[in-house]
């Protein structure tokens, strides 16, 4: 990410459409097959004491450098225990980078005149975003409690340009209960989402997933994707004391994994991940894709997934519905 250089103040800004972010470094100039990703579970911008600072959570973004970065724990306009900022929009405008939000609530305003409220899952991009979508998913809903998961939003794809190459990119956030069932249901339809992209191109899954790597339920994943640091990475929860890994990055063939990292910051009461790798071009498939189980598509912005788009390097916004 660009070195910050708007003044977050407590009010919302938001570079206007037409104006070129900070610039960035030479791979802004010359397009490259390298590209750094981030895995980072916000908690609503407040620390594992409860302390809210977002400028704090936008400069560990901002120093970790990445093109591609997942956020979980996101609140758009939610409660006080967030300012009622529009979290997204605020850290988009500061880092000058593409945004997708794809809300896993969407709830009626506590005041007459005031948005709505919005909490879920967001993915920044530095690269040309091709397009997005908000997936469905299995989830046991915080605010109409209940034994069973119901279908949920909440599971964003954001489709990346690396050198020409459409890369995938997912954001999950699962279950957190000690219970894996929900869990188990979540990773089969995460494989089941990826099966339905086009054959040959490159995903990459970030995820606070809410258990090891090892963990059986998660074992599906292990069919089509490879966790980056294996099966033996570092602690990313909780921040100050770090004693579970939760929080991980897995690719899918075609791409090749040169580091992967877990940040130190207590920013969060989670560890910020990030990994550097190398997208391989895409094979040339058919253009068919399957969408599915009700997702949404769309340009920016949409229904159900809202964006804050900064012109890339200059260049035109590009998003488009997937075909």
């Amino acid at each position: 990410m660009p070195r910050l250089t708007i003044a977050l103040l407590g009010v919302l800004l938001v570079l206007p459409q037409g104006v070129s972010p900070p610039k960035r470094t030479d791979r802004c100039a010359e397009p490259s097959r390298h590209v750094r990703v981030m895995q980072y579970n916000i908690h609503s911008g407040r620390d594992g004491r409860g302390r809210l600072d977002l400028e704090r959570t936008a400069s560990v973004i901002e120093r970790a450098d990445a093109d591609v970065v997942a956020l979980q724990e996101v609140d758009v306009h939610w409660s006080e225990r967030s300012a009622w900022r529009d979290q997204v929009r605020v850290l988009a405008g500061a880092l000058g980078v593409h945004a997708f939000f794809a809300p896993v609530y969407s709830l009626p305003p506590t005041r007459e005149g005031a948005p709505k409220r919005r909490f879920g899952l967001a993915v920044l991009s530095e690269r040309p975003v091709i397009a997005t979508i908000n997936h469905p998913m299995s989830r046991r809903s915080t605010q109409h409690p209940s034994d069973s998961p119901v279908t949920l939003p909440g599971f964003p794809e954001v489709v990346v340009d690396v050198a020409g190459t459409p890369l995938h990119v997912y954001a999950a956030h699962l279950d957190h209960r000690k219970e894996p069932g929900t869990r188990r249901i979540q990773a089969r339809e995460i494989v089941a989402t990826l099966a339905r992209d086009h054959p040959g191109h490159p995903q990459v899954l970030l995820g606070d997933l809410n258990a090891a790597s090892r963990a059986p339920e998660l074992t599906p994943l292990w069919t089509r994707l490879r966790d980056v640091a294996g099966h033996s990475g570092a602690a990313t929860y909780p921040a100050r004391h770090p004693a579970f890994r939760l929080d991980h990055i897995a690719v899918s063939a075609g791409i090749g994994i040169d580091s992967s990292e877990v940040v130190s910051s207590t920013a969060s009461d989670h560890l910020p991940v990030t990994a550097d790798l190398t997208v391989g071009p895409a094979e040339r498939t058919s253009p068919t894709r399957r969408v599915g189980r009700g997702g949404t598509t769309a340009k920016s912005p949409n229904p159900g997934a809202e964006s804050n788009l900064v012109p890339h390097c200059g260049g035109s916004e590009r998003f488009s519905r997937l075909p």
